[in-house]
């Protein structure tokens, strides 16, 4: 029942945004079609498991090279398909010390607790100018150490979203002049997942 009422909030916070012309011009018109719907919401997590050896000041995780890889990234570029918006409420970030390049996909992101540098970054997802989130690492990182993988998410306490088919940055701002230096020659790995709902056309 309790999922059953959140996919009806989802649903209800997916009307809003459409009758507000949010979404790309297809996207708004499967939804509000006086036909009736022709998009549906299924749950989905966005996820982006990326090299930040060397980070520092503002940093993009992803970017136009950015590919969508099973096990390293559900995205590709810096943007949605086309008709898939996410409206999330969940949020989480993980961190890994990777022995080898290219490994992101390989590690568990929820043995090692970050570093200072990283749990008091802030990340920043914008889009189209539009701020969409602004949080503190150490927000997302409170639960690392729960048995529980949905207790290692931050509850938004409400709906967020991101637009299908438009450019998005997704920015980690690192404390002033500090860097993200490996540790003893490990490469520092992190896991931004972001949990809700995607939209997509009805077959």
């Amino acid at each position: 029942m309790k999922n059953r009422e959140k996919l009806l909030s989802a649903l209800a916070f997916l009307f809003m945004i459409a009758e507000a012309s949010a979404l790309s011009s297809e996207l708004n018109s499967l939804i509000t079609s006086p036909t009736g719907i022709e998009a549906r919401l299924t749950r989905h997590t966005v996820y982006v498991r990326t090299d930040a050896s060397g980070a520092a000041s503002s940093w993009n995780i992803i970017t136009e090279n950015t590919t969508k890889i099973e096990g390293k990234s559900s995205i590709s570029k810096q943007s949605l398909p086309k008709n898939q918006a996410v409206i999330f409420d969940k949020i989480t970030l993980g961190y890994a010390q990777g022995a080898a390049a290219g490994k992101e996909g390989a590690v568990d992101y929820s043995l090692v607790a970050p570093p200072a540098i990283l749990r008091n970054a802030i990340l920043v997802i914008t889009q189209n100018g539009r701020e969409v989130l602004e949080l503190p690492v150490a927000d997302m990182v409170k639960g690392q150490s729960s048995n529980s993988s949905a207790d290692n998410y931050h509850d938004l306490e409400g709906f967020h979203y991101l637009v299908d088919d438009q450019p998005m940055e997704w920015v980690l701002k690192f404390p002033n002049g500090e860097t993200f230096t490996p540790v003893a020659g490990k490469f520092n790995l992190i896991e931004l997942r972001i949990q809700g709902f995607k939209t997509s056309r009805k077959q």
